[in-house]
């Protein structure tokens, strides 16, 4: 927009458009005080017990030379050092603003805050199930006068009480963390908020079971044609470890076929 231009707008035109251009450029400085921040932050001093978790017992004392030499901890020489960086786009932003002084009370919501920190914090969203109700109609063809019933998608199916998701879960409970069937509810509840019995869990292990029994015949043919069998030194015979492996890996199966 040139001089021209902005002479054919109007007073309250020219203001609606300062305060946009301002409200904009606000926004541009704290995103670059939070890029400075951040780079200042990636800069850090030597660590000491009072910005880590170091012990103070492994800090500078101030009557031993700093170059002496002490028995060395920790990872050998020359490992490089990984610390977490920060993500370039959080999911949120929490802006912590002084509302009030607290020495004489005074509003301070309306006066200029500067940006004096930044720090990212990687939490795990609340978990919480989900209840899908599905509900299926029918209806008469007014041409033939037959009913047809609508179908649901895979993974709705009628006659299923919990979802695809929830039935992978139990399995990699039980099947890769060998869990027992009353840790498998205690995880499910206190994790996710499941109610779910143990008679239910088996349900879904025999559903499970069903599904890699489909899988037992290309996975044997899989192992029998392989040019190496792996064991181990306990002297334990082929044919078992065979078939411990097509167990193991058939539930494997069974888990990722039921993720959507």
């Amino acid at each position: 927009m040139v001089r021209k231009d902005l002479a054919q707008l109007s007073r309250e035109e020219l203001i609606d458009m300062v305060l946009a251009q301002f409200e904009q450029m606000s926004k541009l400085q704290a995103e670059m005080d939070a890029l400075r921040l951040k780079l200042e932050k990636g800069r850090k001093p030597p660590s000491n017990s009072s910005n880590s978790s170091q012990p103070p017992s492994r800090d500078q004392k101030s009557n031993l030379p700093a170059k002496r030499k002490r028995h060395r901890h920790g990872p050998p020489l020359g490992h490089e050092k990984h610390e977490r960086e920060f993500v370039a786009d959080p999911d949120h932003i929490v802006e912590v603003k002084p509302q009030v002084c607290e020495h004489c009370q005074t509003d301070l919501r309306q006066e200029v805050q500067e940006l004096v920190d930044v720090n990212q914090i990687t939490e795990i969203p609340q978990a919480h199930a989900e209840v899908i109700e599905v509900r299926q109609y029918e209806s008469i063809c007014p041409c033939c006068g037959q009913e047809q019933v609508g179908q649901p998608p895979v993974g709705l199916e009628m006659n299923r009480t919990f979802g695809v998701r929830l039935e992978s879960m139990v399995v990699y409970y039980r099947q890769e963390q060998h869990m027992s069937y009353t840790r498998t509810q205690e995880a499910l509840q206190y994790l996710n908020g499941v109610e779910i019995s143990q008679g239910g869990i088996d349900q879904i292990m025999q559903r499970a079971g069903r599904g890699a029994l489909k899988q037992v015949g290309a996975i044997q043919t899989e192992i029998q044609s392989s040019a190496v069998v792996y064991c181990d030194e306990t002297g334990s015979r082929l044919r078992q470890l065979v078939a411990m492996g097509l167990r193991l890996v058939a539930c494997r199966s069974a888990c990722h076929s039921l993720q959507p």
